[in-house]
Order: structure tokens, then C-alpha cells, then sequence
């Protein structure tokens, strides 16, 4: 029991702590572009429709893959017999006439006011009343009481509805069991039965139930009040022709039409090859797209999304193993994510407006995540997505194969580009590439040489417009993401930027000392296969933290006393490492890439100021502890190739200008001291850098420096021509 529990404990624990594995964001992303790309292709994808016109010549011969049938021409009968039972169902429309309550009430106003004034005595065979009905309603202490109830019985038969005897016979035997009845003034509507209908006889015996209720012991009284008023009980609900006319007539119109139906039989020939397509063949290729958009729709999302997860994957593995580290990080897996969900969405929103597929222009995505990531990684992506593209196209194999080499081709040529034509120059190629894949695909299915010709001009606009998507986007991506692109490096690189020139006034011995151990990682890198472009950037920018307080580092130390004779130590290890910290906030307020920001922070890792280490603990006192940490840089320690290859050939720089005879042996043996240092301290740690990388690096250092630092041939000094002359008349005189 003890032992379930502590393994379901550490279960727990490693559940709480699962978001800090390297992992999980990047796999969170990705599942975000599953489900994202899903709701894409559940709102948007069908069945792949080319868009056919009449008068097109149709490029291969269709048969019917399976049984249906289609409409042609309307079936007047038939249309005609369905109006009339839609008409048929109409409801007819009863409404109830106000005017006969109101004249109703105005009878009973008359009679009981004269009741009420004694003046007059009604006439009792005006209101259908006897004499003695009529003498106990004149002798009534409470008129006013009887004429409420009067009204209110009448008013509730009224608000019910009365009709005709014979409109109730008359629908009942046309089988009408409804009817609506409408009350304009109440603005009501209400659907009754015809049985419930209330006629005059069903209205009295509703009068005279309803006078009982209210006045159940005062039966002489009731007697009276209902001979008074059921003479007033008439029909107020009427039948209106012209509302029933209207609406059958609306239901009419909104029948839809009967089309004759025309059955086409499995293997059936719907068109041939070269055939002159006609509305009728329209109409048969249209239906067999649309009948199997509906019946394969959840079948077609769902072997979509299978295909998906299976190419995510395939994509996972492959980049796992071979360029694991960029992988890891969460910012390049969100690029490619929303790079290949754009890739979807363009290519979906390309085949439902019934354009050519071959415009599809995945080259320039994937041209653009060359630039930005790897090629390694654009060509896994690009060759997933084509496939899977090829699939939603409708299983348009030729159209995958072709997207997928015009990527590749486009891969291949932006790779490492330092210019912005060099992209268009990728397009270009891009675009003669899809002509001649869709031209040979188009003679491999014998199609027509317009067709190819067609197709094949849409596979050359793709290659352009490729071009200036990469274009386009490029500059968006590159900021949101904080990365860097060889085109942005050289700009940087331009010696006349605003920073660099500030340098090169205010601190000219660091722009000169930068410029040289650029030279030496651009060397380096490219030994190794590194990208040399931004280290050599990275060279120009790394010591700008010093043009504040140029006059304390020892290159501009030119013709004038050193400033830390006068400091401390420790203030002045304080003042030599905060040039990391106030170049990468320099380096900010200007806007430049975190991707050279890194350089500044990171050029010396956590290294140790040696020299004003030295000195303190010459100063230190017997007993006081001196912190070993006060005098190291505040790091990080480099994080890339570039970085680290900028932190050696930063000290090899720095120290080959103290050699007093810089022979190509001792410059070997410094650069060798110092490399096996910077290992040996742990600040090649988190770098990948490997031995066999280290001893490339050296060797270009020994090379470029041993080039600087040359011994010279001392040639004689140069005489003047009397001076020679005379020197040879003595040589003659001593041969002699």
C-alpha cells in the first residue's frame, strides 16, 4: 500500500510539474495548430470543384463513379399538383368584428340609463324583455351593478369568437379542422379548431352558465339580465376572403418547382476527352462533385485530419533528430505552426474560389522560413504540406509533387541570401520550375496543349508572386519573433550606421579592435559551418558598451595615463564589466536585433577580470575575504556558436597585441592557452561546441593572425643618385 501510494505520489508531482519540461510548449503549439487547422477545414473544406464553364474543352474522359440522378426541366404537372396541396393546407382566416360588441354595449348603455334617471321606462318589447323581466330591472336599487355584468358576460362571449352556424357546418364538412382567428384590434392571432368554434346557440348556453356563476341565488335577477342581453349575442367573427387569397397565394409562390429528373447509371459516360462541354454535361460533373461533397463530407474532414496528424508527426520525428535544439524552442515551433496554418488557409481559400490549384504560392512561406529558421526545417515543412495540399486539392498527386519541388527549388537557391533580389531571383526559378513540372505531368495524362499552356502560366505566376510574399512578410515575422535574416545583417553590418560611427569617434581603438575580431569569427565560422555573417556582425557591435567611458579600456588608452591608477580594484572590475550591461541597453534605445543584443551580453560569459583580480588580492589584507565573484562578468555564458566563437576571438584579439615577437609559434601556443582557458573555466558550457570545432577554431586564428603579425623583409635605405654613383666608383676602384 506504502508503495502505491509514493508511485502515485510521484505521479502527482511530475503531473504539477509538467509545464517545466522543455516540451510541453512546444507541444501545446502544436496541438493549437491541430485544432486551429481542424476548425479550418471543418468550416471551409469540400471536395475539390474546378471551375468548368460551357463552351470549355474538357482535358480527360469522365465516367459516373456511381449511380445518381439530376434534375432537368420543370414538371409542370407535378409543380402544379403540390401547389395546390400547399395552397390546400392554407388556414382559412376568421376576424372578429368590433363593432358588433360596440353596438351592443351602446343598447345596453341606453337601456340602463334610462333605468337610472326613472325619467322613462323602457320599452320592454324593444329589448325582447316581458313585463315582469322588465319591472324587476326598473326597480333595481344597483343599475349600475347589473350593467357591469351585462357587459362583462358579454364582453367574454365576444372576445371568444361567434360565428355563423352554417360557416361551422360548412367547414366541417370540407375537412378544414383548423382556422385562424384574428383580433385586429388586440393585434392576436390564434390557430382554433373548428369543432371548438362557438356559434349564437353555443353562445347562449355559454351566457346563461356564465350569469349562474355570477349571480347563483338571484335567479329571477339572472332571468332577466340574460333575456336583456342574448338578443345582443350576434356573429362578430367573419370570414375574410381577401387575408385567405393572400396567403394561399403566398404559399403558393413559395413552392418550390418540380424538376423532371434524369438517372445516370454507374460507369455511364458522362464526357469525353476534346468533348465541347455542354450545359447538360455542366450539370452531370457539377452533381457527381456535390453528391459526393455531401455524402463523403465527414469521411473527407476526417481522412484529412488523420493525414494531418500523420505528417505533424512525421515533421516532429525528423526534426527531433536532426536539429533537435531549434525544436526546443518554443518561439521557432510557434513560427513554423503559423507558417503552416497560413500555408493552409491560403491554399484553402485558393481552391474554394475555384482558381488553379498551381497558384497556390507555399514557395514563398517556405522561402521565407528559410531565411528566418533553417533550411533544413522549411524543406520537411514544405515537402509535409505539399502532400497534404495535394490531398485537399482532391488527391491531386501532380499538383503536391509540383508545389513540393518548386519549395524545394525555392529553398535551395534563397538559401543564405544577403540581397533582397536574390529572393526574386528564387521566384524566378521558382516559376520556370512549375512550368516545366505541370508541362511534363500535362504531357504524362496526354492533356490538351491549351490546358498545359494554361496551368502552366499559373504555375509561373505562383513562382513570382512567391517572391514578393516572402518579401512582404519577411520584415513582419522578423520583428514579432525577434530573429534575424542575413539581409538585416548587412544592413546592420554598414559601417556607416549611426552606432558604429559614434564608435569609431568616440572609442576608435575598440571600432578598430572590433572590426579585427570580426574578421577572426568570420574565419571561424566559417571552419565550422556556422553562420559567419552574424558573427562578424555581432563582432562590430559587441564592445559598444564602451563609448561612454571609452577612456578606461585599455585600447584607448593612446598618449595618456590609465584611469584606474586612481580606482580601485573593484571599481574598476565594476566599471570594465558594465560595458555588457550598457551596451545592450544602448543597443535597445537603437532598435537593434535581440539576435546581436546577445553578442553584448554574452561576448564574455562569466569570465574573470584577471588583471584587476590580481591586484586585489595584492592589496587584500591577511584575514579579509575576497570575493572571487566580484570580479567576473554578470554573463549569461554563450548560448550559440557565434556567441562563443565572438567570446575566444575577442581574447585572442585582446591578448595577440601584447606579444613582443608574435612569431607564428607563440601565437599558436597563445591562441591554444587561451581556448583551453575559456574550456576549462565552463564557458563553452552551453554552447554547442565540440573538440573537433575548438581545434578548427584555433587554426584560423593561428592563420589570420600569423597573416597580421608577418615578419617584414628589411630593405636597404633608399640613397640618392650622386650617392650611388659615388659608391660605385669606390666598388670599382676596390676591384681594381
Amino acid at each position: 500500500m506504502v508503495k502505491l501510494n509514493d508511485i502515485f505520489g510521484r505521479m502527482v508531482n511530475r503531473t504539477k510539474n509538467i509545464h517545466k519540461t522543455p516540451h510541453f510548449y512546444p507541444a501545446l503549439i502544436v496541438l493549437g495548430f491541430f485544432l486551429a487547422a481542424f476548425a479550418l477545414l471543418y468550416a471551409g473544406s469540400a471536395p475539390f470543384l474546378s471551375q468548368i464553364n460551357e463552351g470549355d474543352i474538357s482535358p480527360r474522359t469522365v465516367y459516373a463513379s456511381y449511380e445518381f440522378s439530376y434534375p432537368t426541366t420543370i414538371d409542370a404537372a407535378a409543380t402544379e399538383k403540390v401547389c395546390g396541396e400547399f395552397e390546400a393546407n392554407v388556414l382559412p382566416v376568421y376576424d372578429i368584428d368590433a363593432s358588433v360588441q360596440e353596438k351592443a354595449f351602446v343598447r345596453l348603455d341606453i337601456f340602463f340609463n334610462k333605468v337610472k334617471e326613472k325619467k322613462e321606462i323602457p320599452d320592454g318589447k324593444e329589448f325582447g324583455l316581458s313585463e315582469k323581466e322588465l319591472q324587476k330591472l326598473s326597480e333595481s336599487k344597483d343599475p349600475e351593478r347589473q350593467k357591469k355584468i351585462a357587459k362583462d358576460t358579454l364582453e367574454n362571449i365576444f372576445l371568444v369568437g361567434i360565428v355563423d352556424s352554417k360557416d361551422k357546418e360548412q367547414l366541417l364538412r370540407a375537412g378544414k379542422e383548423k382556422i385562424f382567428l384574428r383580433n385586429l384590434k388586440f393585434k392576436l392571432e390564434k390557430k382554433l379548431n373548428a369543432k371548438e368554434l362557438v356559434d349564437e346557440k353555443e353562445a347562449g348556453r355559454i351566457l346563461r352558465d356564465s350569469l349562474e356563476r355570477m349571480l347563483p341565488k338571484e335567479k329571477s335577477e339572472r332571468t332577466a339580465i340574460s333575456d336583456l342581453i342574448k338578443n345582443e349575442v350576434k356573429v362578430n367573427a367573419r370570414f375574410n376572403e381577401g387575408e385567405t387569397l393572400k396567403r394561399r397565394i403566398k404559399a403558393r409562390d413559395e413552392v418550390p418547382p418540380v424538376y423532371k429528373r434524369m438517372r445516370v447509371k454507374k460507369n455511364e459516360l458522362i464526357v469525353e476527352k476534346g468533348q465541347r462541354l455542354a450545359k447538360d454535361d455542366i450539370v452531370k460533373l457539377t452533381q457527381i462533385t456535390r453528391l459526393r461533397a455531401v455524402v463523403d463530407r465527414t469521411s473527407y474532414i476526417s481522412g484529412l485530419l488523420i493525414l494531418l496528424a500523420g505528417l505533424i508527426l512525421g515533421a516532429a520525428v525528423y526534426l527531433s533528430v536532426l536539429d533537435k535544439k531549434l525544436v526546443q524552442k518554443t518561439r521557432n515551433v510557434l513560427l513554423i505552426s503559423i507558417s503552416a496554418f497560413l500555408a493552409i488557409l491560403v491554399s484553402l481559400v485558393i481552391i474554394q474560389s475555384q482558381q488553379s490549384a498551381y497558384l497556390i504560392p507555399l514557395a514563398g512561406i517556405w522561402m521565407m522560413l528559410t531565411l528566418l529558421l533553417s533550411a533544413n526545417v522549411a524543406f520537411i515543412v514544405s515537402f509535409m504540406l505539399s502532400i497534404f495540399i495535394g490531398f485537399l486539392a482532391g488527391g491531386k498527386l501532380g499538383l503536391a509533387f509540383t508545389l513540393s519541388i518548386g519549395s524545394i527549388v525555392g529553398i535551395c537557391v534563397v538559401r543564405g541570401a544577403r540581397r533582397r533580389s536574390q529572393i526574386f531571383l528564387a521566384g524566378f526559378a521558382v516559376s520556370l520550375m512549375n512550368f516545366f513540372m505541370i508541362a511534363g505531368i500535362g504531357l504524362v495524362n496526354n492533356l490538351g496543349k491549351e490546358v498545359i499552356l494554361r496551368e502552366g502560366l499559373w504555375g509561373a505566376a505562383n513562382g513570382i508572386i512567391s517572391s514578393f510574399i516572402a518579401i512582404g512578410l519577411l520584415p513582419v515575422f522578423e520583428y514579432a519573433f525577434g530573429l534575424i535574416t542575413n539581409i538585416t545583417l548587412l544592413e546592420l553590418s554598414d559601417l556607416s550606421n549611426p552606432l558604429l560611427k559614434e564608435l569609431t569617434v568616440k572609442a576608435p581603438g575598440t571600432y578598430h579592435h572590433s572590426i579585427l575580431v570580426g574578421n577572426l569569427a568570420e574565419e571561424a565560422c566559417d571552419a565550422i559551418g556556422a553562420n559567419s555573417l552574424l558573427a562578424r556582425v555581432g563582432s562590430y557591435y559587441h564592445d559598444i558598451g564602451k563609448i561612454e567611458k571609452a577612456e578606461y579600456f585599455v585600447e584607448n588608452e593612446v598618449g595618456i595615463a590609465s584611469k584606474h591608477g586612481k580606482l580601485a580594484p573593484s571599481m574598476s572590475a565594476l566599471v570594465i564589466t558594465n560595458h555588457t550591461k550598457d551596451g545592450s541597453d544602448l543597443a535597445r534605445k537603437h532598435k537593434i536585433n535581440k539576435a546581436i543584443v546577445d553578442f553584448i551580453d554574452q561576448h564574455h560569459g562569466t569570465s574573470l577580470i584577471y588583471y584587476f583580480y590580481q591586484r586585489a588580492l595584492e592589496k587584500v589584507r591577511s584575514g579579509d575575504e575576497l570575493k572571487e565573484e566580484e570580479f567576473r562578468y554578470p554573463g549569461p555564458k554563450p548560448q550559440t556558436k557565434e556567441v562563443a566563437i565572438v567570446l575566444l576571438a575577442d581574447s585572442v584579439e585582446a591578448s595577440s597585441r601584447m606579444l613582443s615577437d608574435p612569431t607564428p609559434s607563440r601565437i599558436r601556443g597563445l591562441v591554444q592557452k587561451i581556448i583551453n582557458n575559456k574550456f576549462i573555466d565552463g564557458q563553452l558550457d552551453e554552447c554547442d561546441l565540440t573538440l573537433n570545432d575548438l581545434n578548427k577554431i584555433a587554426e584560423s586564428f593561428v592563420r589570420i593572425l600569423t597573416g597580421v603579425f608577418h615578419t617584414r623583409i628589411e630593405y636597404p635605405e633608399m640613397k640618392s643618385k650622386k650617392e650611388r654613383q659615388n659608391a660605385l666608383k669606390d666598388k670599382n676602384k676596390k676591384s681594381k
